[in-house]
């Protein structure tokens, strides 16, 4: 079978004057793989957490989406790398927003920029 997901978005911004659209093409995408992993995790801004890639293979990470589930805009969950023990942020999700994309199969940490926050996920086997 081919084609078994569809990846979508479009982006509006306007203020003052100044107004921009994207809007690309319907992605579709063929996956080989079986497995995914999900779930919500909760993170501290003391440490950072592993996101679980369950039975999803390290080296066979294809597409994934995560969730800020909070709604205070004030903190954020931060997604990074750890490098030698050091927490690396890549990108930062707000209450309620989140982010969709391709992995390029590295293990994905999590951490809160203020008490403890809640992270939902989904990761898909390539």
């Amino acid at each position: 079978m081919a084609d078994e997901l569809s990846v979508s978005a479009s982006v509006v911004y306007e203020k003052n004057n100044h107004q921009l659209q994207f809007t690309p093409d319907q992605q579709t995408i063929t996956v080989t793989g079986e497995q995914t992993s999900s779930g919500v995790i909760q993170v501290a801004d003391s440490s950072h957490e592993a996101i679980s890639l369950g039975e999803v293979s390290a080296s066979a990470q294809g597409w994934a989406w995560f969730r800020n589930v909070g709604t205070d805009t004030t903190t954020a969950v931060r997604v990074g790398l750890d490098v030698s023990s050091n927490f690396f942020p890549v990108f930062e999700l707000k209450g309620g927003e989140f982010a969709i994309m391709r992995l390029a199969n590295q293990q994905l940490f999590a951490k809160s920029t203020s008490g403890n926050l809640f992270l939902q996920f989904n990761i898909i086997e390539e």
